[in-house]
């Protein structure tokens, strides 16, 4: 197995929430893991549709710790913010909220944020809410194209989203947005969830597949490697035949990895390093 860099290897910091960003970053300098994702969740870094953090300091603390962040997500879904908000105000302070990371990612050298469809009211009409959540991403798009920002949009499991929630809906929103600030990136974890392969994604979106949230699903958990049922080897094989140059994030998110998340990551990266080069 070749092909795939450590380089490529992300952490992210959700699954620290419990405990503090120097924390967190305490533990990243410790596993020698110098890229993450930023989640910016409370208390690690606040971002609202008003703004956010202290930036200056935040990158102190990274240079202090030999981390830098690539890739920025803003919590959505179970919070106030969501990609197709059904009430206008909701809707515009979404849009605040959203352009604020694609700001924040920018300030921090980073290239990419994070981005899903939203979901709608269970019942509404689905034309008035793709709609919603089409233009709402076509807005943001034109945030991201002069900072340099690319938005890589991930697929939602079914009972996350009833927008984009399969590889075909995937397609669609992406040729109806139509920018080229919007990529395409896969969720292990909602793809196999549907059925879907990383090669039905490769072949789907080429080189505009730019992004990862890879981890080892059963295939519904987002668990951390050798503890679901995902074949490893399977999937670096598929990333190394289509040549893949992103990142590989590893967005540990099931609450049992939260009490001591130092020791789920170190469980983790020791399985992934087999595989990897330096």
């Amino acid at each position: 197995m070749s092909g795939i860099k450590r380089s490529q290897l992300v952490n992210m910091n959700q699954h620290y929430r419990r405990f503090s960003l120097d924390y967190f970053l305490d533990c990243q300098q410790r596993l020698d893991i110098g890229q993450i994702e930023l989640w910016c969740g409370a208390a690690h870094f606040w971002l609202d549709h008003t703004g956010y953090d202290d930036v200056p300091a935040l990158r102190q603390k990274l240079r202090d710790h030999g981390v830098r962040v690539v890739s920025v997500t803003a919590p959505s879904m179970a919070y106030q913010y969501q990609y197709a908000s059904q009430e206008p105000l909701g809707l515009e302070y979404s849009f605040r909220y959203f352009s604020n990371a694609i700001r924040l990612a920018s300030e921090l050298g980073a290239d990419r944020v994070v981005v899903n469809s939203g979901w709608g009211y269970w019942g509404e009409d689905e034309t008035a809410m793709w709609a919603r959540c089409r233009d709402h991403l076509g807005r943001l798009c034109r945030v991201a194209e002069p900072l340099g920002v690319k938005l890589a949009m991930e697929s939602l499991r079914a009972d996350e989203s009833n927008l984009v929630n399969s590889l075909e809906r995937a397609r669609r929103m992406y040729r109806e947005v139509n920018h080229p600030s919007l990529k395409m990136m896969v969720d292990n974890i909602a793809t196999g969830a549907a059925g879907e392969s990383l090669d039905d994604w490769f072949d789907a979106f080429g080189e505009d597949l730019i992004h990862m949230h890879f981890l080892d699903g059963d295939p519904w958990l987002h668990n951390v490697w050798g503890d679901g049922n995902t074949s490893l080897s399977a999937q670096l094989q598929s990333l190394n035949d289509h040549h893949y140059t992103g990142y590989l994030v590893q967005e540990v998110a099931d609450e049992h990895y939260f009490s001591d998340p130092f020791a789920a990551d170190r469980r983790n990266f020791r399985v992934l390093e087999r595989f990897v080069e330096d």
